[in-house]
């Protein structure tokens, strides 16, 4: 043995008694005699034989009944395959987390001797800390699962597992799951992005900010440490316009009564930021956004802007989305200034005029056609375009279905690859009105042939075959459609992905049909891997594959729900009385899950809200409401901010996906959490 290796290996025996010392009593000081020893031992010698494997040792605290398994990552960039292949041994069976977040690395107590024993011999690596239920037969399942996974791991050949996803990807990835309501997903993906350091302080303060204005978490994003850096900084058009949208959120209660002087007032309280944002190019900003500038012009008697703003309104005739409050305020108050009446609205610039925040130059982007080409060709112009959002204020992609389908169907690999980039603006801007279901299509094989099926990919597929099947397609394009989903499902069905499997299958339900086999076809599919596993799903999940099982006449037989974990052995039936709001902007969605929560807890009282502004109606359910579950696709149009603002509930949820199987499993952690008060 060397003297480095013998130096480790000196070092590694220190770790092991300092982390079997004092607060973990699972092995005391490592005594060759204690009973128990034997359960242990394989987790030390896999760490002494130093295998090609997380590090997994356990501990049981000896000052309260709490028993945990730590996994330790081989590497300081392991952290997200080291979660996949927990996921994957022990999942939601074996393990308790939360499904909002995923599961994610700890921050280790350095107070805690245990933890800090950790520290200081695994330094950065990335730690998970498992908790499952309290009896027995918990714990031993965890410890083979782990155990299991550790054996799988060391017994395959040497190779290169971590393949680093480029920032640009990872980007991409981030606005589409963003796009189609994926709340976790895009979580993680944030997270990845952090870890990796390819993107600057500032551009992930935007990122953060991007994904709370979404969310509806405005309180959360005004009190952002980042927030004076970001807006010093002069942010791209998005960003300003979530930081808008977070003031509009406290002004929303008293503009929806018409009560202009609480509105002012509110705006001069929690405004303090929206002066530095009165230069931004209003053209494509919500309506919430330009009624905060308009408001805040009109306070500061900027004529200027006031001018400004309001031409930019009447050139693209949205006045009717402002509300009429603060519109007639502003009409009234640049009148008086000029004494004149307005300006014809031809005096304003031209839609296409560059300003500060928009791209300019011969190389601009100015339609969808044009976007799709710069994104593919990986020209700057298609990147600006984007960030800036610019397609905010075109025509529908429903416009250019049949061209950008075609376009998309043209590109080679590389720029395939590089299209996809555009997923996420496309999902957003076509939003629940007009489909446009060509380009969906062409989008869907744009994912199936270059394996997209992370978490977050798959809610993006789940959205483009939303849009693709709600523009009606023939029979024979249903049944390519279908066909493509189904054709790698064997790479994603699995327990732990049951409620995007159902999302889909529900899917097949509620949009019309016009190929039963095909339809049958796919649901078998996707059920049938389910069906197998049934055992591993939770009770919510198994009532419903169960339901959509019947629905559409696909005959498995499906057992009862069993118990995992100790705190999930209450079966949704003994829940208390409860009230619960459901938000979405799919009414059908709502209905289903609606329907499904009554069916499986009887006690639980569930109201749904499709409102796209505040009202007093909605701001009743919110205050009722012990669970809030919000579904957060086409989040632009939505009151998600007013909801979270008015909630009187620490129990706000949200659906990781748009389908009704996504946002029942949010609702059932939501009352779960509830009842057992935590």
């Amino acid at each position: 043995m060397t003297q480095p290796q013998e130096k480790r290996r000196e070092a590694l025996e220190r770790f092991l008694q300092q982390f079997f010392g004092p607060g973990n009593g699972v092995w005391p000081g490592m005594s060759p005699d204690f009973r128990y020893k034997d359960r242990t031992l394989p987790f030390v010698e896999a760490l002494r034989r130093g295998d090609d494997a997380p590090v997994v040792l356990p501990r049981t605290y000896t000052d309260r009944d709490r028993f945990v398994m730590y996994v330790i990552a081989r590497d300081v960039n392991d952290r997200a395959k080291t979660a996949d292949l927990i996921r994957a041994f022990a999942g939601p069976t074996y393990i308790a987390y939360d499904e909002q977040v995923g599961i994610q690395p700890v921050w280790l107590d350095p107070d805690d001797p245990v933890e800090q024993a950790i520290l200081d011999f695994f330094s950065q690596r990335p730690t998970f800390r498992l908790e499952t239920g309290r009896t027995l037969d918990h714990k031993r399942n965890l410890a083979n699962a782990l155990q299991l996974m550790q054996s799988t791991e060391a017994s395959r050949p040497p190779r290169l597992w971590r393949i680093a996803k480029p920032v640009g990807r990872l980007l991409a990835e981030f606005e589409a799951a963003l796009s189609a309501g994926a709340e976790g997903a895009s979580g993680v993906v944030l997270d990845h992005l952090a870890a990796t350091g390819g993107v600057t302080a500032f551009n992930l303060a935007n990122l953060k900010i991007k994904r709370l204005d979404r969310l509806g978490r405005s309180e959360e994003l005004l009190g952002s440490p980042d927030l004076p850096d970001v807006i010093r900084q002069d942010p791209p058009v998005p960003v300003k316009e979530a930081i808008l949208n977070a003031v509009y959120a406290a002004l929303e209660e008293p503009l929806a009564d018409n009560d202009l002087p609480t509105a002012r007032q509110r705006l001069e309280e929690r405004g303090r930021f929206v002066p530095d944002l009165l230069d931004v190019d209003a053209t494509s900003l919500s309506a919430q956004a330009i009624a905060v500038l308009l408001l805040a012009a009109s306070i500061l008697e900027d004529v200027p802007a006031l001018r400004r703003l309001i031409e930019a309104v009447k050139s693209k005739n949205r006045a009717d989305e402002l509300p009429p409050v603060v519109w007639e305020d502003a009409v009234r108050q640049l009148r008086e200034a000029d004494g004149d009446p307005l300006p014809p609205a031809e005096s304003a610039p031209s839609p296409g005029a560059p300003s500060s925040d928009s791209p300019a130059g011969p190389s601009s982007v100015d339609s969808w056609p044009s976007l799709l080409e710069a994104v593919a060709e990986g020209r700057n112009a298609g990147d600006l375009a984007l960030r800036n959002r610019v397609w905010a204020s075109w025509p529908s992609p429903a416009a250019d279905d049949a061209v950008l389908a075609a376009y998309l169907d043209s590109l080679e690999n590389q720029a395939a690859d590089a299209a996809w980039g555009a997923a996420g603006a496309f999902i957003d801007a076509v939003g629940y009105a007009k489909p446009a279901g060509l380009t969906a299509h062409a989008f869907i094989r744009n994912a199936v042939t270059f394996d997209r099926f992370g978490p977050g990919d798959l809610a993006v597929l789940q959205a483009l075959t939303e849009i693709a099947l709600r523009a009606a397609p023939s029979a024979r394009t249903y049944a390519d459609i279908l066909d493509e989903i189904g054709s790698e499902r064997s790479r994603w069905v699995s327990p732990e992905r049951a409620p995007i499997a159902l999302d889909f299958v529900d899917l097949l339900f509620l949009a019309a049909c016009p190929d039963l086999n095909a339809r049958s076809n796919l649901a078998y599919n996707l059920l049938e891997p389910l069906w197998r596993h049934q055992g591993r799903l939770t009770e919510e999940d198994l009532a419903f594959a169960k339901r959509l099982s019947s629905e559409l006449g696909v005959d498995f037989t499906w057992q009862p729900p069993t118990g995992v974990s100790g705190e999930q052995e209450t079966t949704l039936a003994d829940l208390p009385s409860m009230n619960v709001l459901l938000y979405s902007l799919d009414q059908a969605v709502l209905g289903r899950c609606a329907e499904e929560i009554e069916r499986l807890a009887p006690a639980v009282k569930t109201v749904t809200a499709h409102d796209h502004v505040g009202s007093s109606q909605l701001r009743q359910k919110a205050r009722a409401a012990d669970v809030i579950v919000l579904a957060t696709r086409c989040a632009k149009h939505a009151a998600t901010g007013f909801i979270t603002q008015n909630a009187q509930t620490k129990y706000v949820r949200y659906a990781d996906g748009s389908g009704s199987a996504s946002m029942l499993r949010a609702a059932v952690a939501g009352l779960r959490g509830v009842a057992a008060g935590h």
